[in-house]
């Protein structure tokens, strides 16, 4: 899988199970400018670990890692199995 594809299916799940109906969002948006706080984060690397079976450790999951699908989905495909 690559940085694209994981982006678009991050997206997906966040859309869908995270963000209020009208809340639009793209790989590049800030995460917390959507509303989305740490407990949304949880669930996003649950997502990855469970779907993809990417494993990202404690130290990786940074404040720059983490603002965005975009940024969490270059960090997390050097740990992807797939």
């Amino acid at each position: 899988m690559n940085v694209q594809e994981l982006e678009k299916e991050l997206c997906g799940f966040v859309k869908e199970n995270l963000l209020a109906e009208k809340v639009e969002i793209q790989p590049e948006t800030i995460l917390a400018s959507v509303g989305l706080d740490s407990f949304s984060m949880i669930e996003i690397v649950l997502f990855l670990e469970r779907k993809f079976g990417i494993e990202l450790p404690d130290e990786t999951l940074t404040p720059e890692n983490i603002k965005s699908v975009s940024a969490l989905c270059k960090c997390a495909i050097g740990f992807s199995n797939s």
